[in-house]
This record gives C-alpha cells, structure tokens and sequence, in this order.
C-alpha cells in the first residue's frame, strides 16, 4: 500500500517543483520550522 501511494499513484506529480509550490513551501517552512512531515502533508499532489 505503501508503494502505491508514494510511487505508482497517478496522481503523485513527479519533476520540477513549480515556482508557486517553491513559494508554498517556503511560507510553510517559515511557519512551521522543520516540520518536514506536517509541510509535505500540505502540498497537494506531491
């Protein structure tokens, strides 16, 4: 289940980040620190 959710789920996007995603990511980080898991858990489709 696992490996379908994080690598053959189609709907995962793969490449490049997106310079809007670069700006999401960045506000996030500044708010919440290096919380890695609770950032991830809000970008949608990564």
């Amino acid at each position: 289940r696992l490996r379908w959710m994080n690598y053959l789920r189609p709907s995962v996007k793969r490449g490049q980040i997106a310079p809007d995603e670069e700006d999401l990511i960045l506000r996030l980080h500044r708010l919440l620190g290096n919380r890695w898991s609770l950032i991830a858990g809000r970008i949608p489709g990564r």
